[in-house]
Order: C-alpha cells, then sequence, then structure tokens
C-alpha cells in the first residue's frame, strides 16, 4: 500500500510539473493570452459571474457581482480590461450591483466600427446600459476610463449618479509621458519609469507583451489618431454631477498636479490624494477605494 502512495505521490508531482511547464511555455509564447486566461480565471473565483449584451450589435464583454440596485461601472484605462479592477470588485458588490466591462477592442469585446476614440467609448458606455435597461450608474474610471467616464457625464449628466476619477488622463499637458510601446526599447523605458528606477534585467517575454498589448488595433488606433479636441480642459466646468477625484501621488504617468487641475475645474468635486499609490489605485490600494466609495453608498 505503502509503495502504491508513493508511486501515486510520484505520479502526482509529475502532473505537477509537467502541467508547471507547459504553463510555463504558454506563457512564453503566448504572454498576453495567458494571463488574460489567469486573470479570468481570478474574477471567476471571486464570484463574478460573466455576460456578453448586444451593444446595438456590438457584444460587449462584462463581469458583474453584487446585490440590486442603481449599478457601479467599472471603465478601465488604455490597454486594459475588464479585470483590472480584480481587486476592488469583491469589495464593492456587497453593497452595490457593480459591473466591470470591455471596453471596444479591448478584453473579449471585439473593435466597434465608429473608431478608437473617446467619443466612441462613451458612445459604448451609453449602449452599454442602455442594453442592460440601466437609466442610470454611478461611473468609476482610471486613467482613460475615468476620461470617457468624465466626457459621458457632460453629455449624459441625467444618467450619471456618481463618478469617481481615478487617476485620470485627459487634460492637455506638454511633455506627458506616452504610454505606447512599439518596440523593447520603449516597453524597457516604459517598465523603469513606472518602477521608478533603473532595472537591470527584464525579461523579454515582459518586454513582448507590452508591445504586443500596444500594437492591438484599439491601442495603437488610439494613439495613431489622437485628437486634442476630446481633452477635458475646456469642459470640466461642464461636468454637473457629484464628482470625487482619488489620485495615487506615486504615479509616474499622471503627476498629481493633474488631479489639482481637475480638482479646480469641477465644481463642488471632492480630491483624495493618496500617498505611495501608483497609477491604479484600485489595485495599488483597493481596500481605501472601496471604504472611500462605500462611503457615499
Amino acid at each position: 500500500m505503502k509503495k502504491k502512495l508513493t508511486k501515486l505521490g510520484v505520479l502526482v508531482a509529475a502532473g505537477g510539473l509537467t502541467g508547471l511547464t507547459a504553463l510555463t511555455v504558454q506563457a512564453y509564447r503566448h504572454p498576453l493570452e495567458t494571463t488574460a486566461a489567469l486573470a479570468r480565471a481570478a474574477m471567476l473565483l471571486v464570484c463574478a459571474r460573466e455576460g456578453i449584451c448586444d451593444a446595438a450589435g456590438l457584444p460587449m464583454h462584462y463581469y458583474y457581482a453584487g446585490r440590486r440596485g442603481t449599478p457601479l461601472v467599472f471603465i478601465h484605462g488604455l490597454g486594459g480590461s475588464a479585470e483590472n479592477w480584480l481587486f476592488l470588485l469583491p469589495l464593492l458588490s456587497k453593497e452595490y450591483l457593480v459591473y466591470a466591462l470591455d471596453l471596444p477592442g479591448f478584453g473579449r469585446t471585439p473593435l466597434a466600427l465608429e473608431g478608437t476614440n473617446i467619443a466612441t467609448h462613451a458612445l459604448y458606455v451609453q449602449r452599454f446600459l442602455d442594453a442592460l435597461g440601466y437609466p442610470r450608474a454611478t461611473l468609476v474610471g482610471n486613467s482613460l476610463g475615468g476620461w470617457i467616464a468624465t466626457r459621458f457625464a457632460v453629455d449624459n449628466p441625467e444618467r450619471v449618479r456618481h463618478l469617481y476619477l481615478l487617476n485620470s488622463a485627459g487634460l492637455s499637458r506638454e511633455g506627458a509621458y506616452s504610454p505606447y510601446t512599439p518596440d523593447r526599447a520603449s516597453a524597457r523605458h516604459a517598465i523603469q519609469t513606472f518602477a521608478g528606477r533603473s532595472l537591470l534585467v527584464i525579461p523579454n517575454v515582459m518586454l513582448d507583451a507590452m508591445v504586443e498589448n500596444s500594437q492591438r488595433p484599439a491601442y495603437k488606433g488610439f494613439i495613431e489618431r489622437y485628437d486634442k479636441r476630446e481633452e477635458l480642459d475646456a469642459v470640466l466646468d461642464q461636468v454637473r454631477v457629484p464628482t470625487t477625484i482619488i489620485w495615487g501621488t506615486d504615479d509616474r504617468i499622471l503627476p498629481h498636479v493633474c488631479a489639482q487641475d481637475f480638482h479646480k475645474g469641477i465644481a463642488d468635486s471632492r480630491l483624495i490624494l493618496l500617498p505611495g499609490v501608483g497609477h491604479t489605485p484600485q489595485t495599488d490600494a483597493a481596500a481605501t477605494v472601496a471604504r472611500i466609495i462605500l462611503q457615499d453608498a
């Protein structure tokens, strides 16, 4: 019996090693697909459910969890996906009905025929809400997602219960850092910028994943067809919904002077700075962000 158990242990160990080897090879050959698959599994493990809605002909993928009521909708940044809200979603779904969507051309949602600009993404936020039958929602946007959420709030104030901007993009800044990484050199520079220091060794698989992500049509299209007329500076005073600006002060992409400018531009907005937190507060300080939003519940 002991010998059989020993053999079984060897087989299990061998099977685990084989599986790990296969995963390593898969991750090396297809880093983005492997990362996406693992992130999707993690979302389902935190009890998120998955859905696809028909947004005027475009099948939009999303996760959702929580109670009934006015929904809270997460909008991710450039190159991101619904899985970017993995840490925040389970914390807020205790009190809210929470949705995390994939914008057109990102995650599991196809590219929209209308384009890759801010106006198109804001249009599909509207179509997403229409498809699910919600006249109003609270919007939580990070980076590009904050830009989209702000544009939506300007155009559809009656449909926004509350606006939360997490290190939002959208303001005009000379010399602003570009997240576009078309080659390994620019990817290496981006990683070192994010880290705030020089790194001697960065695996090529990580660099190649960043390059591949930036070459995807929705990402590349937004960069190549960037329209300064869509920047928010001139329309911040048109935001007429309750707004909370949450900003990680260690953001090396968007400095916290941008937070001050959002705060000054949006009347009666509330500004909360998070020292030591980077560009993605929903990941770096999920519990703090959740606590801030829950206080308004």
